[in-house]
């Protein structure tokens, strides 16, 4: 078996600083384009989170009030076994994305009126970003 050597003339190849620059700059243009658009991404499950979390609020809403005629005063009230089945309306009431309890309050008891809400990104109730259900009253 014969080895090949194989011998460079000149100096050995690599990458020049103006290659090595032109990638970084391709990556940073790419960087600035991806990144916004996953955190805008991730800002949207979310908020996604939260409105399916409170659609299941909802459906236990709708079979207490189904067996109690009346809205629950409190979402804790759903987690309490029913008279008829002796199982809870829902396992737990989880807290919303960003760790917060959802606020809960019956607007009109008589039309069966009710409005949980999301205090959102920044824990503030009353603020812009603030989630309600249902979304019939976004400001």
């Amino acid at each position: 078996m014969t080895k090949c050597n194989r011998t460079t003339s000149g100096r050995e190849r690599g990458f020049t600083l103006i290659e090595l620059m032109v990638v970084i700059v391709i990556l940073g243009l790419l960087l600035g384009v991806v990144v916004p658009n996953v955190f805008s991404s991730l800002k949207s499950a979310t908020r996604d989170t939260a409105l399916n979390q409170m659609a299941s609020f909802k459906g236990a809403i709708d079979l207490y009030m189904i067996e109690n005629k009346s809205l629950p005063k409190t979402l804790d009230e759903l987690t309490q076994p029913s008279a008829k089945s002796g199982e809870a309306y829902i396992d737990k009431i989880p807290n919303d994305p960003w760790s917060e309890a959802y606020d809960y309050k019956v607007i009109n008891a008589s039309k069966r009126e009710y409005e949980i809400t999301s205090a959102g990104e920044d824990k503030q109730f009353g603020t812009a970003d603030d989630i309600r259900y249902p979304e019939r009253d976004q400001r």
